[in-house]
């Protein structure tokens, strides 16, 4: 990026992001550290902020802890958003810092997203100490970010209003006005607090009004859950609230958006993360939570691509936690969220290898390489048949001491990952295994995406299902692939597995 573009940025801006050059080729030995998933130069990447496409290009924001912050600088005050650029989805070259706590009213730049316009892309972040605040960009790149002098533009004070101040969202609406939501709880955050999200308006980014509560959600979600760093949608004339929860994960609501009344009504609800609650310290720590805040970019040709964090399960040395691959969403006939790898992932793969169709034995493992790689797409198609349980070990060791499962239980429409036996370090933090429903229809067989990308593991089903979880393989021949039946042989229809190039 430093080359590519070195013509359109300052000298100081071209020093910047020379720094992070060096600081990724220091890093660059690191066996957990990605080949095709974004990760930060050096430091910790938290949620993906303001991703937006702007000028024939894809940028991806995202909250971030530069390596050179003193260690004594605690949380609250050390976000920036870091900035990366891509022609393509798939490779990411980094740009200056977009917005930084050193200027501002704000103790720091926690989330937000962004609004493209005609001649320039909008930002509203949440400053802690502050409230939600307005910046803009229109040069070619977004790397001149200008914060509005009114900010906090809505205060966390917030007076006599029922509402908290968090992570907004913003949206322009046909009759001009701006539309922002902020996406928080009502209750006691972790105990018995429901999912809030709270509407404001405004003429000019600068005087906004509180509406009103923007959904109430009493039977959806479990007690102790919110809807932080909201998104909000339109996906085939139907309205998609896309959110986190800080206990359970990534979650979505599917239903009807009255814009007379400003109100939406929820009639679906679903999870992108599944199995245990998270705890409420994570923040900093090896989180053993796997997907997290969403952030959505309306792309060319109507599409809709979103970007999560995924938490680490370790500490790592000198960087932590990674950006998700980029998923186009979209919607079932029956009103779910369906998420997919983007296409141009394709553009990654080399050195193909693939298996005809063999029966995989009962209560037997069928190895397909005993050093298969640790940065692979594997494409695998089963017919459970009478299996109990079916799917495959990838970052196998020879002997099954370290090994990543994925698995589906046929007879009670569940998909799970398993990677509570994904490490022998001690310091790896194990979390149990996520699992995930997914029913198969009549003779539909099991259809798997699979990305390995050293420490992460990410699993698309059948185009409606999805699952992902960080292992950190101790052992250097912790490579293998293999597939698996219990209780009942099963068929293994067809294998493709590609090795996957760097990005960077």
């Amino acid at each position: 990026m430093a080359e590519t573009f070195s013509s359109d940025l300052r000298a100081d801006q071209r020093r910047e992001v020379e720094t992070f050059r060096r600081q990724r080729e220091q890093l660059s030995g690191d066996p957990y550290r990605p080949a095709y998933h974004f990760s930060p130069p050096g430091g910790i990447v938290h949620d993906p902020n303001g991703a937006c496409y702007w000028n024939g290009r894809y940028h991806l924001f995202y909250q971030f802890r530069p390596p050179d912050l003193p260690e004594d600088v605690p949380w609250v005050e050390a976000m920036h958003w870091g900035h990366a650029v891509s022609e393509d989805l798939v490779h990411w070259q980094d740009l200056p810092i977009a917005l930084s706590p050193d200027t501002g009213a704000e103790k720091s730049c926690y989330s937000g997203q962004a609004l493209v316009e005609d001649d320039r892309v909008v930002f509203m972040y949440h400053g802690p100490g502050s409230g939600n605040c307005i910046a803009t960009a229109d040069d070619p790149l977004l790397v001149d970010v200008e914060k509005s002098a009114d900010n906090p533009v809505i205060s966390e004070a917030g007076g006599d209003d029922p509402f908290t101040v968090f992570d907004p969202e913003i949206w322009r609406s046909s009759d001009g006005s701006y539309y922002s939501l902020s996406g928080t709880h009502s209750g006691e955050q972790f105990v018995d607090s429901e999912p809030a999200v709270y509407l404001f308006r405004s003429d000019d980014l600068t005087n906004w009004e509180y509406v009103g509560p923007f959904f109430e959600d009493g039977s959806h979600t479990d007690p102790g859950e919110d809807a932080a760093v909201p998104n909000f949608l339109e996906i085939d004339g139907r309205h998609v609230l896309l959110c986190f929860s800080h206990r359970r994960g990534a979650h979505y609501f599917v239903g009807d958006y009255d814009r007379s009344a400003h109100r939406f009504e929820p009639e679906r609800h679903g999870r992108l993360t599944h199995g245990p609650t998270t705890h409420d310290g994570y923040i900093g720590d090896p989180n053993p939570g796997n997907l997290h805040a969403p952030s959505v970019l309306d792309g060319p040709e109507d599409r809709q691509i979103a970007f999560f964090n995924l938490n680490a399960g370790a500490m790592l040395d000198g960087w932590g936690e990674v950006v998700s691959l980029p998923r186009e969403l979209g919607l079932s006939d029956d009103g779910t969220l369906t998420v997919a790898p983007v296409d141009e992932l394709e553009r990654l793969r080399c050195d193909h290898r693939s298996a005809g169709e063999q029966t995989i034995p009962s209560n037997d493992e069928l190895l397909f390489d005993d050093d298969a790689g640790r940065a692979l797409e594997i494409s695998a198609t089963i017919d459970p048949k009478d299996a109990g349980r079916v799917g495959l070990t990838v970052l196998r060791s020879p002997e099954r001491e370290e090994v990543t499962e994925v698995t589906y239980y046929p007879h009670v429409d569940c998909l799970g990952i398993d990677a509570t036996r994904s490490s022998t370090r001690s310091d790896a933090t194990v979390r149990p295994a996520e699992e995930g429903p997914l029913r198969l229809e009549d003779d539909e067989p099991l259809e798997l995406r699979v990305f390995v990308d050293r420490s992460i593991v990410e699993v698309f089903a059948n185009g409606r299902r999805s699952l992902a979880a960080r292992a950190y393989p101790g052992r250097s021949d912790s490579t293998g692939l293999s597939f698996f039946a219990r209780g009942g042989e099963a068929r293994l229809r067809s294998l493709d597995v590609w090795e996957m190039a760097s990005i960077w």
